[in-house]
Formats: C-alpha cells, sequence, structure tokens
C-alpha cells in the first residue's frame, strides 16, 4: 500500500488537510478530510431549509424564555402577583438552562445533535402547552423551570448542527443569520402579546378561567412545536456521526445532502473521510462518571485552556449585559413614551432621568391591568428591525468575525457610557439602542465554538457556554436590579467597561482568514 500526501489550508482545522490515496486491487479511493467533503455537499435547498428549521428553533427558544416575562404580566391580576413571586417567576427562564446545560453538552457529544434537539424541543412544546393551564403561580413557576431546561438546548445544539452541516463558505453567514432572527424574538413576542391581551373574553373551565394569558401562553408554546417537526426532515450532523465511527451513516448523510442540494455532477465522489482534527481521541470504554468527567475536564487544560476562558469571558460579559437591560425594556419603553408625549417643561430629561421618575410611587398608585401599552410594541418593532437589518448587512463581512466583534463590542461600549450623558431623550434611547447591539455578537461567539474546539467536545463547549449565558444575566438581572434606581448613571459606566475590555480581549482571537 502507498501513501501520497498533499496539503490544502482548512479555515476550521487547527492542522493542514490531508488527502491520502489508497491504491488496493488496481482500485483508487480518495480518503476526503471532512472540511472537503461538506463542501463538496454543496449549498442549496438542504441547507437554506436547515437554516430555516434551526432559526424557527433559536426563535421559539427566545420566545418561550423571554417572552415568558408578557405572560407573567399577563397573569398578574388572575394570580394577584406581589413583587416577590413576580420575581420569582421571572427568574425560573434564567435557572433552567443552568441546571441542564451540563447534561444536554453531554447527550449531544455523545448521542448526537440532532437527536438532543428533537426531544429537547418535543418534549419543551409539550410542557410549555401544559403551564399555560397552570391553576396557580407555583406551578406555573415548576412548568417554565421544566420547559427553559429543555428548550435551552437549542441554543447550543442548533448552532453546532448548522456548523457541522453546511459547506464552510457559507457556515458564518448562516451563523449571523440565524442570530438575526433570535434577535428578532423580542417583537415577535411583545406584537403577539399586544394583539392576544388586549382580547377581552373569559371562559370558566371549573378549576380556571381561561383568559387572554393564557392563550398568549399557548401561542408562544407553538414555535417550539413547529421547530421540532420541521427538525424531523433533515439530518444528524454528518461530522458527529464520523467522530463515534460511524462513517458509513456519515457518507449516506452527506449523500443525501448533496442531493437535495441539487449538487453538481453525476454522483457524490467521497467514500471515506477523516475528520484530522487536533485533541478529539476519547476513550470509548469509560464508565459513565468517567465519560461525564472526561467529555468535559479538556475544556480547561492546554491546549483548549485559554480558547476556554476566552469565549466564556465574551459570554458572560455580553449575557450580564444584553439580557438584564432587555428585561427592563418594557419599562424603558414606557418611561420613554411617557418622555415624549409629556408637556412638561420640566419633565425628565436623559436616560437615567426616565428610569428613576416615579420611582417611588406606591402601589396604591397603579391600578392592576393585564393589557399592553401600543408604544411597547412600536418601540420593540423598531428594536428588532433595526437588528436584523444590520445583522443582514454584516453577513456579507461573516469572514471577518475578529474585526466585527472588535467594532460592535466598541460601539457598545461607546452608548453604554454615552446613554446617561446624553441629556436628549430621543438621542438617549438611541444610545440605549447602540448598548443593545453587543447581542450581534452572539452568533459570532458560536462560530467561534464551532472553529476552536474539535468535534468530540464541541457540544459540551458550546453547551458550557449557555450555562455560563444564563449564569451571567441571572447576576446581572439582580445586580442592575438592586442598583439601577440610586446608582443608574454608574451601572451604566461600568457596562461599558466592560464591554471595552471584551473589545480589547477580542483582539487575541485567531485571525481572520481572507476571503477567496
Amino acid at each position: 500500500m502507498e501513501n501520497k500526501t498533499g496539503t490544502k489550508q482548512n479555515r476550521g482545522d487547527s492542522l493542514p488537510k490531508s488527502i491520502v490515496t489508497i491504491t488496493s486491487n488496481a482500485q483508487e479511493d480518495r480518503v476526503y478530510t471532512y472540511g472537503e467533503a461538506i463542501n463538496l455537499a454543496g449549498n442549496g435547498w438542504y441547507s437554506i431549509g436547515l437554516l430555516i428549521t434551526l432559526s424557527t428553533c433559536t426563535l421559539a427558544m427566545g420566545v418561550d424564555m423571554f417572552g415568558f416575562s408578557v405572560v407573567v404580566s399577563g397573569c398578574t391580576c388572575d394570580f394577584l402577583l406581589d413583587i416577590s413571586q413576580t420575581s420569582v417567576l421571572l427568574s425560573m427562564p434564567f435557572v433552567g438552562p443552568i441546571v441542564m446545560a451540563y447534561p444536554w453538552g453531554y447527550f449531544s457529544d455523545t448521542q448526537g445533535r440532532r437527536k438532543s434537539l428533537l426531544i429537547a424541543m418535543w418534549a419543551s412544546f409539550v410542557v410549555s402547552t401544559i403551564g399555560a393551564f397552570s391553576p396557580n403561580w407555583v406551578v406555573m413557576a415548576v412548568l417554565k423551570f421544566v420547559s427553559t431546561s429543555l428548550c435551552s438546548c437549542a441554543q447550543s445544539a442548533s448552532y453546532t448542527l448548522l456548523g457541522e452541516s453546511c459547506a464552510e463558505r457559507v457556515r458564518d453567514s448562516y451563523m449571523l443569520i440565524m442570530t438575526s432572527v433570535l434577535d428578532f424574538s423580542l417583537a415577535a413576542y411583545v406584537a403577539v402579546g399586544y394583539w392576544i391581551l388586549n382580547l377581552d373574553f373569559s371562559y370558566d373551565m371549573v378549576i380556571m378561567k381561561f383568559t387572554p394569558w393564557r392563550l398568549l401562553a399557548l401561542t408562544l408554546a407553538l414555535p417550539l412545536g413547529i421547530g421540532a417537526l420541521g427538525t424531523q426532515f433533515f439530518y444528524e450532523s454528518p461530522k458527529f456521526l464520523v467522530n463515534v465511527s460511524q462513517e458509513g451513516e456519515a457518507v449516506d448523510c452527506l449523500r443525501k445532502i448533496w442531493k437535495r442540494n441539487n449538487g453538481k455532477g453525476e454522483k457524490y465522489p467521497c467514500k471515506k473521510i477523516i475528520l484530522n482534527e487536533v485533541g478529539n481521541d476519547r476513550r470509548k470504554d469509560a464508565s459513565l462518571m468517567e465519560s461525564l468527567w472526561e467529555q468535559i475536564v479538556p475544556l480547561f487544560r492546554p491546549p483548549l485552556l485559554w480558547k476556554s476562558i476566552l469565549l466564556y469571558f465574551f459570554t458572560a460579559v455580553i449575557f450580564s449585559t444584553n439580557n438584564s437591560f432587555f428585561i427592563w425594556f418594557p419599562y424603558l419603553a414606557e418611561k420613554f413614551s411617557e418622555g415624549l408625549n409629556s408637556q412638561d417643561p420640566g419633565a425628565a430629561t436623559g436616560m437615567c432621568e426616565m428610569i428613576t421618575s416615579n420611582s417611588n410611587n406606591t402601589a396604591e398608585d397603579f391600578e392592576c391591568t393585564s393589557t399592553m401599552d401600543i408604544s411597547l410594541v412600536w418601540s420593540s418593532l423598531a428594536q428588532g428591525v433595526t437588528f436584523v437589518i444590520i445583522m443582514l448587512v454584516i453577513t456579507k463581512l461573516a469572514h471577518r468575525k475578529k474585526a466585527l466583534m472588535i467594532i460592535i463590542m466598541t460601539f457598545s461600549a461607546v452608548s453604554s457610557v454615552g446613554a446617561p450623558l446624553v441629556k436628549d431623550n430621543i438621542t438617549s434611547f438611541i444610545m440605549f439602542f447602540g448598548l443593545l447591539t453587543n447581542e450581534l455578537c452572539i452568533g459570532i461567539i458560536y462560530t467561534y465554538f464551532v472553529d476552536m474546539y474539535p468535534t468530540s467536545y464541541r457540544g459540551m463547549a458550546a453547551c458550557i457556554g449557555v450555562m455560563v449565558a444564563r449564569l451571567s444575566a441571572l447576576g446581572g438581572v439582580n445586580v442592575l436590579g438592586a442598583f439601577i434606581m440610586s446608582h443608574c448613571s454608574s451601572v451604566f459606566y461600568v457596562c461599558g467597561g466592560l464591554m471595552m475590555i471584551a473589545a480589547a480581549f477580542a483582539c487575541l482571537l485567531p485571525p481572520d482568514i481572507r476571503k477567496k
């Protein structure tokens, strides 16, 4: 047997690609690297359909987690919620993903990306649907904890499955497009919430009354089922199959992908595939506990240690600032509307003045209502449309991930510092929008999870990222709630400082590959 080796640089692998030719019985079978194999599968209807389906899954996750805040506002009067009960309910979407991040990472890396996604989405759909009929706030809190524990798998599994199942030339762009869909989740659930919560009906179901907020909960659960149903029509990640020594199934999946993409040529040429990755070996005879341990330890040892520190730091900064301010978005939109409509020359001006105005009002000053103001809808739509347009524009620069990270984080930091300084209401609110643009980096971070980790540990790395994200968001929400009224400007300045540090550390990311 004679081996002839050539090299070809792969943007995602840390070693050069190897093309091996094996001569046996006068038959020549070329062994392709996975990068070559997936590129030959092409980009067409399968890839576009997978992008749409997985984008639906991530949107469903965002709607289920963050849209719950609108459901809680709708059920406040029915359940007579006080501040502490409301806080417990709003914490559930953050606590659930923290608990389940590690199990989902292990399951994704050992059983498959598609399999974990299917189980998570179907189960979450069922639990969220049942949650719409909760008889009290305690049952609702428990069911939301379970639901978000399940659907949180979508944020890591969707990015990993998409990154491993589409051609390298479109991978980064597709991930950014999927993130833009997630950016639109606020506008989606607020618009639906406004339309449903402003309906006026009540049906007696003996043990409960079916009111608009229950219909809203059912409606927000629907995308979970749609995402799960759509995933049924796609294949497991071929890269995962190669990694678990199921090369025949991987080649068969690639052939089907090539066919559905209307691949060029008479037949798909790949018959043998190698991963050619460093640090991808793991024991096949390990017990369950040993396997669980060995699945996470390599992430925090050289050569992956520095990559983990860097990416998890970015994740913590983005989610602690972005998610915590998103929780305040309905309140800020209301205050912004009041500031614009006020005829009082002494009315509050500037972001912090708008936030703290009327903060000393007592509960008796407010009437319990489950309806939603139209100003929140317009503000949410403006945010969603703006972010989607920006994201679609920067997909043209998806190959310059490092540069985009530095630019976006710097812009977000400057906006965070400027929001409390500027006294004009409109300009200050625009600066607040600028602070939230750091969310655009989420898709970029997950492309780095695909690029920088071996296949055996990629799912775990992404799921630990989800856990870091939710822990950071939970901490950010509580810190923001404790200090925003008393130290508003300082909160914005600290956020700006964190993002500026993140922009500086982004300079340490691997250099961008020039687009050919």
